[in-house]
């Protein structure tokens, strides 16, 4: 075997990302010292709470609640942040960076909240930071862009970045089942990701998107201004209706490069059932990403559970630890290139939609709502009547399916039909994936 070499890390935090990272370590050092010569060598535990009781199997001798034990350590050259929020973990994170230790985070909401500062410190103390665990499961797309299409121009990336998301989705569709029946389910109450309404309501998504958007297109963009939203509308109906025209829900995170400005969103999406991500099941995230050279590259692979995100996190390990090593040089500064082009407002965005109209059933209504789209100067791609016989009185449903229109002038004719009072509820609108 080859001579050992040290990586001496610290773990902050000991909660269940901590302990599952902890766990997978414990289980693989030995295999990676043999494969690699690394030895990972876990110095310090940082808690908030030292008297609390922890499980057997952790090395009770590594827990500290003082950060001065790692940051005055000068064997200590990495940190991994497991702490989650954003204060105090904030400030303890400037600590460790001004000491010249780098950063693994999986620490989503403070680096959706604080990149550019935290990218800016880096810099200023020529060290690393690696986000991508923050994006939780183990899809490697942040390394995927800045390093194997770094040859090639980005042109647009569409992702399911929610393993949680995508499970529902999945179930709600296979059973025709309501959001609320599906988390009722065990395979969902067994996940490891939280079922809290930040998973279903888009805001968890936003902060993903926004540390996507930054690290990989240079996009700064706190992930409060991300356009967001979940999936706790989407009904049984809804899937329904999907399944009629052709087309499957998808939790997606949309970023284009127009040139001038960027799109950045993230929102159920129908997406065409030949289309790859459409075939994407379960707890399982994928990127499709649009190139100049390969054309589309997609990555595919596990979005929830601590193993997924503990890969990534000895992953960055290695890659820090062979590079403190071997090429000191590369240590001059973490860079991103911070991108000044505007991101465009949603109303400014041109999609292709599904529109559901509610209505009285009764005849012209499908011309009336065709005057209306063609006054605000949007194409009809095709438009379809049913009357849906289980709603007490019989509702009649127009479906209008559009090419491409900006959102303002979508959102407008919508207004406008609702104005003739001829519908009778709930106006539904999703967008459909349709690459430029």
């Amino acid at each position: 075997m080859a001579r050992k070499k040290d990586i001496n890390f610290a773990l902050l935090g000991l909660g269940k990302l901590g302990l599952g990272f902890y766990k997978l370590w414990a289980a693989k050092k030995d295999e990676i010292l043999k494969k690699t010569g690394f030895n990972l060598n876990l110095k310090k535990i940082l808690v908030k709470h030292i008297s609390f009781e922890r499980p057997d199997f952790v090395d009770q001798s590594l827990i500290t609640d003082d950060l001065k034990e790692i940051v005055n350590d000068p064997e200590i050259k990495i940190a991994i942040d497991a702490i989650g929020g954003i204060e105090p973990t904030f400030k303890i994170i400037k600590e460790i960076i001004s000491s010249k230790i780098h950063l693994i985070s999986a620490n989503r909401m403070l680096l959706a909240a604080r990149m550019h500062e935290l990218a800016d410190l880096a810099n200023n103390n020529h060290i690393y930071i690696q986000p991508e665990p923050s994006l939780g499961g183990g899809v490697p797309i942040i390394s995927a862009i800045q390093r194997d299409l770094l040859a090639n121009n980005v042109k647009a990336l569409y992702g399911i970045l929610s393993g949680t998301s995508n499970l529902i989705l999945t179930k709600m569709t296979d059973e025709r089942i309501s959001l609320q029946e599906a988390l009722k389910s065990r395979e969902i109450l067994q996940q490891g990701e939280s079922l809290s309404i930040v998973d279903y309501e888009g805001s968890d998504a936003a902060q993903k998107v926004s540390i996507l958007a930054a690290a990989a297109f240079g996009i700064d963009l706190n992930y409060l201004q991300v356009y967001a939203e979940g999936i706790a509308e989407i009904t049984e109906f809804d899937i329904k209706c999907a399944d009629d025209f052709g087309y499957v829900f998808k939790f997606l995170a949309i970023i284009r490069d127009h040139g001038d400005r960027f799109e950045v969103r993230v929102h159920p999406t129908l997406v065409p059932k030949s289309h790859p991500l459409a075939l994407v099941r379960g707890e399982y995230n994928a990127y499709l990403i649009e190139t100049d050279l390969l054309d589309d590259f997609m990555v595919y692979g596990k979005g929830v559970g601590l193993d997924a995100t503990s890969s990534l996190i000895l992953r960055d390990l290695l890659f820090l630890g062979n590079i403190i090593r071997y090429s000191p040089r590369r240590l001059d500064m973490y860079y991103l290139n911070w991108n000044d082009k505007p991101v465009a407002k949603i109303e400014d965005v041109e999609s292709a939609y599904y529109i559901r109209f509610p209505c009285q059933d009764k005849p012209g209504v499908i011309g009336l709502i065709a005057t209306i789209l063609g006054k605000n100067k949007i194409n009809i791609a095709s438009a379809h009547a049913e009357v849906e016989k289980t709603y007490a009185n019989s509702i009649g449903f127009v479906h209008i399916l559009i090419d491409r229109a900006k959102e303002k002038q979508v959102l407008k004719s919508i207004r406008d039909v609702e104005a003739l009072n001829i519908t009778k509820g709930k106006v539904k609108l999703f967008r459909i994936l349709k690459e430029v």
